[in-house]
């Protein structure tokens, strides 16, 4: 085997530090195969291919696009004099920030909460040090006020909301942060805000959740129109009531949060001072071929790769032909699916199609996010 081209990129930035490896390799005469490495940097590195015995027109065309597309991510290539920094620097300051065009980092990073289980729940319900909140199933929002709004997703990297549902926050002084999510309400849409950074010319980031959320209930609420509303929180015995109202409802879970701790960018190691508890179950996974009635799914272990299962409810014309798109592309688009169970073996019991996600790569897809259940009769 002969290798025509090969490149290695890198991507460091926050809490990432990401490698990925693509070369053409001559397998047979005139066949060609594009092969893949990719994972965090020190750890053994996930394999795969994204063409097999094709042309070398075609394999340089495959190679090409998986290059422009993680430039495009903000990876760089690796050269004598461009090499990862030892430690990843912080966000704002890395690889990722230095991409041009839609994938650029605009805004502010949002806070992101670890999330807890069933057993957890006893002890922040009684811990009057935490506020609880709904947990909403919406895309994460945060906009910045100024002569015009600019939206961003929780890696502050800008997207795209239909300008009605941002209307109501028009008339907030300019240089306003605020941080929320799109959620659809019946037959409409609806901002729901629960947390502000920036107050005009204020921060206020480093202020306590509780203080922040007053202030978005009294300075910005007023100022709002339109299908933009501020989440309420539930504090002390009112905690347990706001969790057993959101069971009944079969609401996707519950938030808990500091009182005083301030807003800090990503998502801890561990642990952290906001944290989610799902009642319905989700997982990112890779989709990796169209099997004729449904989706492939899976996630990695290592170096390794776990089939979950099939998914196809939930697809809709639109979805599904972008979803065979980017496989005909090569790609191997980033899923998120709802489910209600996973088996021992793996399998996603139920699974539904959420939606694709941008903001995630294939190697964040992991074996150990799927949550088992035990079907055994529960008779004593």
């Amino acid at each position: 085997m002969s290798v025509t081209q090969s490149v290695e990129l890198f991507f460091q930035e926050g809490t990432s530090d990401k490698l990925y490896h693509a070369r053409i390799v001559e397998t047979a005469a005139g066949r060609y195969d594009v092969e893949v490495e990719w994972g965090r940097r020190g750890s053994a590195l996930n394999k795969g291919k994204k063409a097999v015995g094709v042309s070398l027109e075609a394999a340089e065309k495959t190679y090409a696009k998986l290059v422009r597309e993680k430039t495009g991510k903000g990876y760089q290539a690796i050269t004598s004099n461009v090499q990862p920094a030892a430690i990843a620097p912080p966000e704002g300051e890395g690889s990722g920030s230095k991409v041009q065009g839609k994938r650029a980092k605009v805004g502010r990073v949002a806070q992101l909460l670890n999330a807890v289980d069933e057993d957890t729940l006893e002890r922040l319900l009684a811990d009057d040090d935490m506020i609880a909140q709904q947990k909403l199933d919406g895309v994460r929002v945060l906009v910045q006020v100024g002569a015009t709004l600019v939206a961003t997703n929780r890696a502050g990297q800008a997207t795209q909301v239909a300008p009605e549902i941002l209307a109501g926050l028009a008339h907030l002084p300019h240089g306003t942060i605020v941080d929320g999510e799109v959620v659809p309400d019946e037959d409409s849409v609806k901002y729901w805000l629960f947390d502000v950074l920036v107050i005009g010319s204020e921060d206020v980031s480093r202020s306590g959740y509780v203080e922040r959320w007053e202030r978005l209930d009294g300075d910005i609420e007023p100022g709002l129109v339109g299908p933009t509303a501020v989440l309420p929180f539930a504090a002390g015995k009112d905690k347990r009531k706001l969790l057993e109202s959101l069971r009944k409802a079969r609401a996707e879970g519950i938030v808990f949060k500091s009182k005083k701790a301030p807003y800090s960018a990503g998502r801890p190691a561990s642990g952290g001072t906001q944290l989610k508890h799902k009642f319905v179950k989700t997982a990112d996974v890779v989709i990796v071929e169209n099997a004729g009635n449904a989706y492939r799914m899976v996630v990695y272990d290592a170096n390794e790769t776990f089939d979950v299962g099939k998914v196809f409810a939930g697809t809709t014309n639109s979805s599904r032909k972008d979803l065979d798109a980017q496989l005909a592309r090569g790609e191997t688009p980033v899923a998120e699916v709802k489910y209600l169970y996973a088996t021992a073996d793996d399998q996603l019991y139920q699974p539904v199609f959420v939606r694709t996600r941008d903001d995630k790569e294939p190697d964040e897809c992991l074996r150990a996010q799927l949550t088992h259940t035990d079907r055994r009769v529960v008779t004593s």
